[in-house]
C-alpha cells in the first residue's frame, strides 16, 4: 500500500489550505487510474466531484488536516505545509503504507526523516500529484473540501470569485472592501504581498 499527500489552496489569498492524505493499495490505484483520475488541476469541477467518492471507496484510509488564513499568516507557508503533511502521515501510519509520496514544495529534510523514522519510503518530489495516482486521488480530495468550503464563505462573504490573486473577481471583492471602509474578514490571509496594492490597510506583514 501507498500513502499520497497533497495539498489545495497554498497560494489562495482566501480561505484555508486544505492538506489530504490517502492511503491506496494497488488494486485501488490500478481502478482509479483506470478511471481517470489526475492532478485536479487538470480536471473540471464536475469531474472531481464524480470521482471523490469513488477515491474513498477505493481507500484504506484518508486523513484530512486544514490551516486557517491566521495560522498562515503566523508561519512560513512550506514549513507550515510540511507540518501538515506529517500530521497526516503520523495519522496514517498504522496502515503500515510501503511508500509515502509528497508533492515537494521545500526543505523536506524533517518530513523524510519521519517518514523514513516509521520504517516507509519517502518519495517527496515535485509534481508528485501529476506523476502518482496516490497524490492525484490526494489532491482531488483536498480540492473538493476546499472548493465545498469556498462556497459556505460566499455565502456568508458574497462571491470573490476563486479566491486566488490572480483571480480579477477576487481583486474586485477586495477593493471594494477598502472602499467601504470595511474590516478585512478572517478569510483573508493578510500577509499576503498583493493587498500591499489593492489594500494596503488590510496588510500585516508576516514576522517568523
Amino acid at each position: 500500500m501507498n500513502l499520497g499527500i497533497d495539498e489545495a489552496g497554498r497560494g489562495c489569498l482566501i480561505g484555508p489550505m486544505i492538506v489530504a492524505g490517502i492511503v491506496l493499495d494497488e488494486k485501488g490505484r490500478e481502478e482509479l487510474k483506470e478511471l481517470g483520475v489526475k492532478d485536479s488541476k487538470r480536471l473540471t469541477r464536475k469531474r472531481r466531484e464524480e470521482l471523490f467518492n469513488a477515491i474513498i471507496e477505493r481507500s484504506k484510509g484518508i486523513a484530512v488536516a486544514k490551516a486557517e488564513p491566521l495560522e498562515i499568516d503566523s508561519n512560513n507557508l512550506n514549513a507550515l505545509t510540511y507540518r501538515k503533511v506529517s500530521e497526516i502521515i503520523s495519522s496514517l501510519s498504522w496502515l503500515n503504507p510501503k511508500i509515502v509520496t509528497v508533492d515537494k514544495v521545500g526543505k523536506e529534510t524533517e518530513v523524510i526523516e519521519l517518514i523514513e523514522r516509521l520504517g516507509f519510503v519517502a518519495n517527496v518530489v515535485h509534481k508528485a500529484d501529476e506523476l502518482f495516482i496516490e497524490a492525484s486521488s490526494a489532491s482531488i480530495i483536498a480540492k473538493v473540501i476546499r472548493d465545498n468550503i469556498i462556497e459556505r464563505l460566499k455565502l456568508k462573504y458574497g462571491d470573490f470569485g476563486s479566491g486566488y490573486p490572480s483571480d480579477p473577481k477576487t481583486i474586485r471583492w477586495v477593493k471594494d472592501l477598502v472602499s467601504k471602509g470595511e474590516e478585512p474578514p478572517n478569510i483573508i490571509r493578510k500577509s499576503w504581498k498583493l493587498l500591499q496594492k489593492y489594500a494596503p490597510s488590510f496588510y500585516v506583514e508576516k514576522v517568523i
